[in-house]
């Protein structure tokens, strides 16, 4: 208890400087999980299933995309009781995540008998170490990574114990940590299976183990499969229709991990990367375009100097990484860092051809993630063995060539800082820790007797402790004053401001039956998302996962908060254009007027309802309602459309394009006809369901200007109706005359739309 008292403290302490300094986790943290988090709370607290985001890009299935955390147990537990959690709270949760994977840590050092310091290091380099610190605004990642000690700890003590009921709880957890359906959560999942491999090749007898403990392993197995199948089946439905291209190797290689980035194991600060971004002079895309897909976040590195003394002393020198209880991890080591070195070894691209799922992702570089885990648990391990054995014995020509090995990455790293002009800025950075260096090594040499030995390696565990604090927390590296995000929690000044006009203009539009869409651009980082927390319908957002054909034809873009990222192309190249107005695309925010937005076709016809000085608010003329109805049918290939980046819907026809594949049955209706005008209207409408109210004298189209997307299902009058693809990126059905009520559910997990999904899956197989 003691050993996990220590590590609760070293948490508070680390997640305190970020409230001392007065600083949140920036960027990705905030701009797109935090406002995910926000659109979950809320639709909960609405009594509506957050499954179809409206807020986002047209219509988004957050039911299938890995960020909208609706499978993260601990934002939904918290959702369920605040429908609008503050951006600590965000802060807070993610935290808590990476506590519970260090006192897993320090539960695995009490199970192996280590003492309690050797437990305390394993756990702060896990907690607090290189990517958990440098990437910590990538909060998919974080939560797949502080759920692997949890699942390694369960596995292990389930088939030591034969308990059926373990067995369980590590299927749950090792499902939670694959639903991140990320890069991490894949290499996560191997490293357990090379874990259980593992196990059941050291056993005296492989068979009699692997049958008694069948039970164990059926349960494993059934439970993960079962909490994860129905996921990731609607994310590679998704995947399928997104707008990402198939990955290709030579591009993932720009994101692989530079060798001497090895030097920012032990010195932090050795290429600027805790200096803001425009000072980094490590490799990237202006120093190195081999790996320009990289930054000073990826390339962080950073356990500490006591640590990496510690590994390499005792586990490279003394030999004791070879030792039977560490040859595993050593193992796993080894295999993540040649993977994260990416074309620096000839591993990733053997990989990227041959290992299934890799290709499903572009950066060798996440590897770093398992690196770090692996030190961490092998830092416990050698600081266990050096308390009970002392230092090993070993021929001063391996001290030798281990240092020079050392100082050649170090000095690697200072030559390449001299090609950036800052090779003496480097070098002030690695002068700086030898005191620290100096202190380590006598710590650990003038220990003689036992008690001696667990007083320094508790020294060892406060140093290294005391750096990880010190440097990886609240660093620019992950902190940024909330003021920049205060938009997403309490809006202010022109911010406010802002927001109060737009939203007043949809309210007043809303009464009147019409669903008006918004888009922002080029305002800040923290507006990209804004539409999610506030409820606003918006044709763009922050994501990059976009469904694919609406990417093509509309083009909204990623990073919305560069103007000049905003690209306007054939099928969409004005705000006045056919598109926009089938979008209902009714209010423009701006960070500048609108005639300075550049690729822009032309200025379009718009009341000024806000002229900055900050933010500008246009409202577009002549947009289309949300829901028609017309009589007249033209049969079309949408998917060829979508490929020529063309929109050929005229709004001023009264017509729609039904994709040929999803072709109505009364084929008479081709011809079209006259008579009376039809009415229609909005009756209710929420996230995952619109009910519309259609009048007309003669049979024909009811159209929804909503997505076109697997699981949408309808009903006329009660009674089930196939959707037709219209006008090629919108819903429609069939009407006959008379008054009729058509409702739209959002059913992503009906048997239809699962079985949809798993063809999906094998197809994509193939």
């Amino acid at each position: 208890m003691l050993v996990l008292a220590v590590i609760a403290a070293i948490w508070v302490v680390a997640a305190s400087r970020w409230v001392i300094t007065d600083t949140v986790v920036p960027w990705d943290a905030k701009n797109q999980f935090y406002a995910f988090f926000r659109f979950l709370a809320s639709s909960i607290h609405s009594g509506q299933a957050p499954f179809w985001n409206p807020y986002h890009y047209g219509g988004h299935p957050s039911v299938a995309d890995p960020q909208s955390l609706i499978f993260a147990p601990a934002f939904v537990l918290w959702a369920l009781f605040d429908p609008a959690p503050s951006i600590r709270t965000f802060d807070l949760l993610v935290y808590a995540h990476l506590l519970g994977g260090a006192l897993a840590v320090g539960a695995l050092g009490w199970r192996a008998g280590w003492p309690a310091a050797a437990s305390v290091l394993a756990a702060a380099i896990f907690m607090l170490g290189g990517p958990a610190s440098g990437r910590l605004q990538h909060t998919g990642m974080i939560l797949s990574y502080a759920m692997f000690p949890i699942a390694f700890l369960l596995l292990l003590t389930a088939l030591q114990r034969r308990s059926v009921f373990l067995a369980a709880a590590f299927g749950i957890v090792a499902a939670v940590l694959a639903l991140g359906r990320n890069h991490e959560a894949l290499l996560l999942c191997f490293v357990l299976v090379a874990v259980l491999g593992g196990m059941i090749a050291t056993a005296a007898d492989r068979l009699d183990y692997v049958r008694e403990r069948r039970a164990v392993l059926l349960t494993m197995v059934g439970v993960g499969v079962a909490l994860l199948i129905l996921p990731l089946l609607l994310t590679l439905q998704f995947a399928a229709l997104s707008n990402r291209p198939e990955v290709q190797l030579e591009a993932s290689l720009e994101a692989s991990l530079y060798p001497a980035n090895l030097a920012s194991l032990a010195v932090a600060n050795i290429f600027g990367s805790l200096e803001s971004t425009l000072d980094y002079w490590g490799p990237n895309y202006d120093t190195l375009p081999a790996v320009g897909a990289t930054d000073r976040s990826f390339n962080y590195l950073f356990i500490g100097l006591a640590s990496t003394t510690v590994l390499l002393w005792f586990g490279v020198v003394g030999g004791r990484l070879l030792r039977r209880g560490s040859r595993l991890m050593t193992g796993v080591l080894v295999v993540a860092m040649l993977y994260t070195l990416g074309r620096y070894s000839p591993l990733y691209s053997l990989s990227f051809e041959y290992v299934p799922g890799i290709h499903l992702f572009r950066r060798p570089i996440d590897g770093a993630f398992i690196v770090i885990a692996a030190l961490a648990l092998l830092a416990g391990r050698l600081l266990a063995d050096y308390v009970r054995e002392g230092i090993p014995r070993v021929p001063a020509w391996r001290v030798a060539a281990v240092a020079a090995a050392a100082l050649g990455i170090v000095a690697w790293a200072v030559a390449f800082s001299e090609k950036s002009h800052r090779g003496w800025s480097s070098l002030i950075e690695v002068l700086k820790v030898v005191p620290i260096a100096v202190l380590v090594i006598l710590l650990l040499a003038r220990a003689r007797t036992g008690q001696a030995r667990s007083m320094a390696a508790m020294g060892i565990a406060a140093i290294a402790a005391g750096e990880l604090v010190w440097f990886n927390t609240a660093s620019s590296l992950n902190a940024e004053k909330p003021g920049y995000y205060a938009v997403l929690q309490e809006p202010k000044g022109d911010d406010a401001q802002a927001l109060a006009i737009l939203k007043r203009e949809i309210k007043a539009r809303h009464a009147q039956g019409q669903r008006p869409r918004i888009e922002v651009v080029g305002v800040s980082g923290s507006w990209q998302n804004l539409a999610m927390v506030q409820g606003l319908e918006a044709t763009n957002g922050y994501n990059p996962l976009r469904l694919g054909g609406y990417d093509r034809l509309v083009s909204p873009g990623e990073t919305t908060y560069l103007v000049d990222q905003r690209l306007f192309p054939a099928s969409f190249d004005g705000y006045d254009c056919a598109l926009a107005r089938e979008l209902g695309l009714e209010y423009v925010v701006l960070g500048r007027p609108v005639e300075e937005v550049p690729h822009l076709a032309r200025r379009p016809v718009a009341d000024v309802l806000l002229a900055g000085p900050r933010v500008w608010i246009y409202r577009l003329q002549g947009m289309r309602p949300r829901v028609k109805f017309t009589a007249r049918v033209v049969i079309v290939d949408s998917e060829a459309q979508t490929k020529s980046g063309r929109f050929h819907v005229d709004p001023g026809k009264d017509q729609a394009l039904i994709d040929g594949s999803t072709v109505p049955l009364r084929r008479y209706w081709l011809a079209g006809a006259g008579g009376e005008p039809s009415r229609t209207r909005i009756v209710s409408w929420d996230n995952n369901r619109v009910e519309v109210e259609v009048v007309t004298a003669q049979p024909g189209i009811l159209v929804l200007n909503d997505l076109y997307y697997p699981g949408w299902t309808a009903e006329v009058d009660g009674q089930p109706t196939r959707i037709l693809r219209t006008n090629v990126l919108f819903r429609g059905v069939e009407i006959a005359e008379g008054r009729h009520v058509v409702v739209f559910r959002f059913r992503p997990f009906s048997l239809a739309n699962l079985r949809d999904a798993a063809m999906t899956a094998l197809h994509l197989q193939h």
